[in-house]
């Protein structure tokens, strides 16, 4: 699979954040099977709009449609983070894959809401309550995960045991101190423990961190942004899971008659 990761600032609006995201995908069409934008892609929280101004449907909504329009024009899938409405005062936070054929592939609400370093994500969001699915793209099996779900290692192992080769994670990580240092770490931590890839692709300016990457399965750094607007890309591939899972049989070798999988 060829994925590509879109590091990108918050734009003015929705529909700039929107067409924004087209453009990437129009000039990146012809060398992406699978393209992956950050966590908060639609728009942030300000002082005049809350996220339930924001939020839709993430099938049939606006913002999903034209996106669903615009992965069949350019035959390209993109994994992106979307507010959903709950039909309360607060939203989901929920990355969606949709497929070259404008289908839905995947849908994941994020389990674990930041409420931490003088964040409080849980004021304006509200939880999953379901792991992620694990799902088949361009031959490669993925699994979705959003942001701070990367400092919970067991929704990556459980998501692995079930299958998953790739590991999607929209974030839009803050920036701070050891911040950046943290992800970086998170991120080979995640694919070297379980001999997958992860693949993180970040907001930045402001007060985000940037740093998006993919890492491989020996923990090796496959492609990485800095701290500006940036695409990047790499390959996945099986043969390279089952090269170091041959010399490194981590899943194989898990005590499942210990701790339960």
């Amino acid at each position: 699979m060829r994925l590509t990761l879109a590091q990108t600032s918050l734009k003015g609006t929705k529909k700039d954040n929107l067409d924004n995201m087209i453009k990437v995908m129009s000039e990146n069409k012809k060398t992406s099977d699978l393209i992956l934008f950050p966590e908060m892609i639609m728009g942030a929280k300000t002082d005049s709009a809350a996220l339930t101004d924001l939020a839709e449907d993430v099938e049939n909504g606006a913002f999903a449609s034209a996106l669903r329009e615009s992965c069949v024009r350019y035959g390209v899938s993109v994994c992106a983070c979307l507010w959903e409405n709950s039909g309360t005062d607060r939203v989901y936070n929920t990355a969606v894959v949709y497929g070259k054929d404008g289908g839905v592939r995947a849908k994941y609400r994020k389990l674990h809401l930041f409420d931490a370093l003088s964040v409080k994500e849980s004021d304006d969001m509200l939880p999953g309550s379901e792991p992620s699915p694990v799902f088949e793209l361009e031959g490669i099996m993925c699994s979705l995960a959003v942001c701070y779900d990367l400092r919970f290692p067991e929704v990556f192992r459980n998501a692995v045991f079930r299958g998953a080769e790739l590991l999607l994670v929209p974030s839009a990580w803050y920036d701070g101190e050891m911040k950046t240092d943290h992800l970086i770490t998170l991120l080979k931590a995640r694919a070297l423990e379980n001999t997958v890839y992860t693949a993180c692709a970040d907001l930045c300016g402001g007060c985000f961190a940037g740093h998006s990457g993919i890492y491989g399965p020996y923990g090796e750094r496959v492609a990485s942004a800095g701290v500006d607007e940036e695409v990047i890309s790499g390959l996945i591939s099986k043969e390279r899971i089952a090269e170091i899972r041959k010399k490194l049989p981590c899943i194989d070798n898990f005590r499942s008659d210990i701790f339960r999988r």
